[in-house]
């Protein structure tokens, strides 16, 4: 097959590029123009500017594609607009896919959030659960609106549409998640309580999105994508500091405390039109309680994960410690 990529320059993207060139699939990264950081030329990885807000620059670059893989997305960007975040995770969503299904392209791989779906019921959460993104949360109402574009636009054209949610995504290359890492190191972390985390290890993520690419029982469907099991974050702070070579932290911040500051703060700089450095989203790793069923994913896609959380853990710290991030 044909591949195309799209936000083939962030973490999940790039790894996803070059886990299917290993696999000997024709990889196509789409990246912005200027922004090629995340696909080196060195895995002979083709890359194509594009940008999902631009639905002509799509189409060129989806010519000869068999399989869309969407992940393209306004993250992480608590200074952003309702209405960027709505240009790009939005807008941006219904592009590729008319972009996709007027240049030939026989399926299209949303990438969406198990965040849209995490704020009714009681975890385990699973995909018949409710959408919920948390009303104030950006990205992960914009994600659920694009979701809900891409489910509709399959069934009101019949064109193939697979939608993929990621649980936490975590490996070598995500440098996001060092600060986590550090603050294990420096001895002081916010209080975790009795939260639990569900985590996907990338190489395993990378596996998932392949097998929606293929598997023809996959479409019009979603699919949560986790590891078998949930970990308590105590239990994950505990693997981190052992693989780190440090005692568990010693001083534990009150997550209420910290929560109203990230709040406060975020809140300051957004009508001072600036990026905070603290905001609430950063809290909810400490304070939102997950666990998914992510058995549908088993049974339908064939989805197995390899990579358990010590051996995931091990390898990323490691790979932290060889870039100086920690």
């Amino acid at each position: 097959m044909r591949l195309a990529v799209t936000g083939a320059t962030g973490f999940i993207g790039g790894r996803l590029c070059r886990y299917l060139k290993r696999r000997g699939e024709d990889v196509r990264g789409i990246v912005r123009s200027g922004r090629t950081d995340g696909v080196s030329q060195v895995d002979d990885i083709a890359t194509i500017s594009a940008d999902v807000t631009d639905a002509t620059s799509l189409k060129k670059a989806f010519r000869g594609v068999d399989v869309v893989l969407h992940l393209a997305a306004l993250f992480n960007r608590p200074e952003a607009s309702w209405e960027e975040y709505r240009r790009v995770n939005v807008g941006g969503v219904r592009n590729v896919l008319e972009a996709a299904r007027a240049s030939g392209v026989s399926r299209v791989v949303h990438c969406s959030t198990v965040g849209v779906a995490t704020g009714a019921g009681s975890p385990p959460y699973s995909e018949a659960t409710p959408y919920s993104p948390p009303p104030w949360d950006k990205y992960e109402t914009t994600k659920c609106e694009g979701e809900k574009l891409a489910l509709d636009f399959h069934r009101s054209t019949g064109y193939p549409v697979v939608v993929i949610r990621p649980a936490q995504v975590y490996g070598p290359g995500d440098k996001s998640k060092a600060k986590f890492y550090r603050m294990v190191k420096s001895g002081i972390i916010v209080d975790p309580g009795h939260t639990f985390k569900h985590l996907v290890y990338i190489e395993d993520m990378c596996q998932a999105f392949q097998l929606a690419a293929e598997a023809d029982e996959a479409v019009g469907e979603v699919f949560i994508i986790a590891g078998r099991k949930p970990i308590l974050l105590k239990d994950l702070i505990a693997t981190v500091a052992e693989q780190l070579g440090v005692p568990y932290p010693k001083v534990a911040l009150p997550a209420t405390l910290i929560s109203w500051l990230c709040t406060s703060t975020e809140m300051a700089c957004n009508l001072a039109n600036v990026k905070p450095i603290l905001f609430r989203r950063s809290m909810d790793f400490f304070t939102r309680s997950v666990r998914f069923d992510a058995s549908k994913a088993r049974d339908v896609l064939r989805f197995e994960d390899s990579i358990d959380v010590p051996h995931g853990v091990a390898k990323t710290a490691r790979w932290y410690k060889e870039k100086g991030l920690v």
